[in-house]
């Protein structure tokens, strides 16, 4: 005798991502840097955990400009001609190597579409959805021009931030994380 098993699919729940709860992400995507007029166009490999960062800045040629690690023994950042720098973290090694400032300990809630604890929020503006459509954090202002579909939940994928003489702006283009989900 022969049995037969048929095994019925339950369709699955979209999974939905809360940006809070997202603490390790790895994205890739376009950033442009404008700091005094001058324009830095290029790619962008961010890997966060909240121990550590590491990032990996491109041409848009895809020539390697400089490749940074941060975590709890300091900073260090690599630079296109192979001259390797240190200094306590990723803020001042920007500042002093490639002549503007990185502000990751901010981007990394940002990028989430999250206020920076860490500041004072100035203002907030929401959009119909009731995302972030605009923050304002000490001399920051963050605009979340667009939100891509992780899951059933969006993250941005297009962020313009700004602050005394230095513009960044973001397109993420892919988003990997790794979060406990509802």
């Amino acid at each position: 005798m022969v049995f037969l098993a048929a095994c019925a699919t339950t369709p699955r729940a979209p999974v939905v991502v809360q940006p809070e709860q997202v603490k390790n992400f790895d994205l890739t995507g376009h950033v442009s840097v404008r700091v005094e007029g001058k324009g830095y166009p290029g790619r962008i490999h961010w890997q966060h955990s909240p121990q550590s960062d590491e990032l990996w800045l491109y041409s848009i040629v895809g020539s390697g400009i400089a490749h940074m690690r941060q975590d709890a023994s300091g900073a260090m950042l690599i630079a296109s001609d192979g001259k390797e720098y240190r200094a306590q973290d990723l803020k001042l090694l920007t500042r002093r190597v490639l002549g503007w400032d990185l502000p990751l300990d901010g981007l990394q809630y940002w990028v989430r579409g999250l206020p920076w604890p860490a500041l004072e929020t100035l203002e907030e503006q929401y959009d119909a959805d009731g995302r972030p459509k605009l923050l304002k954090q000490g001399t920051w202002q963050i605009a979340f021009l667009d939100w891509t579909p992780v899951g059933a939940s969006r993250l941005p994928s297009k962020l313009d931030l700004s602050s005394e003489g230095l513009r960044v702006r973001l397109v993420v283009e892919t988003w990997k994380i790794d979060a406990p989900f509802n």
